[in-house]
């Protein structure tokens, strides 16, 4: 289990609040990042972010330009 930014071990791994919290904390900046900090498979990942969204507790914002190819 990851310590919350505080240092405390309270919240579960794969929980929404986990997924906030390592957000917050600047750990995570994408889905991506999520999923490889928690161990979650990527449609989970999603499931998270989204009730996050719907619940007004996050916000996705474009990154930039393209990476790739």
């Amino acid at each position: 289990m990851l310590p919350d930014p505080d240092g405390s071990l309270t919240t579960p791994p794969g929980s929404p609040g986990r997924v906030l919290a390592l957000i917050a904390a600047g750990a995570a900046r994408t889905r991506s990042d999520v999923a490889r900090l928690t161990g979650l498979a990527r449609s989970t990942v999603s499931l998270r972010v989204e009730a996050l969204i719907t619940h007004g507790l996050l916000e996705e914002i474009e990154d930039g330009g393209s990476t790739g190819g």
